[in-house]
């Protein structure tokens, strides 16, 4: 058999095999907050702007 109709046999048997199982999502998702994420934006800026004026320079 051509590998393509291999994997695509195998895709639809695992996910069949998923499926039957029942996998559920917890009601309330545990989520933290993500902290300094400003200061990691503020920095990816700054580097993205030296980048852009170091490259205007040229």
């Amino acid at each position: 058999m051509p590998k393509y109709t291999i994997l695509i046999f195998g895709l639809i048997s695992i996910s069949s095999m998923l499926l039957a199982q029942g996998v559920g999502f917890p009601s309330d998702p545990a989520q933290a907050p993500i902290g300094g994420l400003e200061l990691l934006i503020g920095a990816g800026g700054a580097m993205a702007w030296k980048k852009l004026h170091d490259r205007s320079k040229k």
